[in-house]
């Protein structure tokens, strides 16, 4: 058993999260404590809110929330968890394994043919060791690929 994915993936999704959140609560704290949210709240809320709803949509289209917090690697089949979901991937049911850049960051994308509890697609962050190595992150999907061909 191997573990495929970075193993601090769950912190990273929730420090993303939460770093959006402190930056609109820095914009929106002088607004309450100088008493101009209470004199011309339009504007204030307004300007807010749209800050807030920006780092909703990049984060929402960054996908960050749908990346498994950890995949182990078990020989012919892969144990995959998010949240408190956890699912078993035989690679008899890896369709594709693919590298994807979304926000920037390399994960592998596995496409299933039978759709499990977390969806018909898997997305997980590689370990750290290989970030700065995308023909690393590349080998490893490939050879995820080559292992599921070989088995179905």
């Amino acid at each position: 058993m191997q573990a495929l994915s970075f193993k601090k993936t769950a912190l990273f999704k929730r420090g993303v999260w939460l770093s959006a959140a402190a930056v609109v609560a820095c914009v929106a704290a002088p607004l309450l404590l100088n008493g101009s949210l209470w004199t011309n709240p339009l504007p204030n809320v307004l300007g807010v809110g749209i800050l807030a709803l920006f780092f909703a949509y990049v984060l929402l289209k960054a996908r960050f929330h749908r990346l498994a917090d950890e995949v182990i690697d078990c020989e012919d089949r892969l144990k995959v968890r998010r949240g408190r979901t956890e699912v078993v991937v035989l690679l008899s049911n890896i369709v594709k394994a693919d590298v994807a850049t979304g926000g920037g960051i390399q994960r592998i994308a596995l496409s299933l043919r039978e759709p499990t509890a977390l969806g018909g697609q898997i997305e997980f962050l590689p370990q750290a060791s290989l970030w700065s190595n995308p023909a690393a992150v590349r080998r490893v999907a490939m050879s995820l690929m080559n292992r599921a061909n070989g088995s179905g």
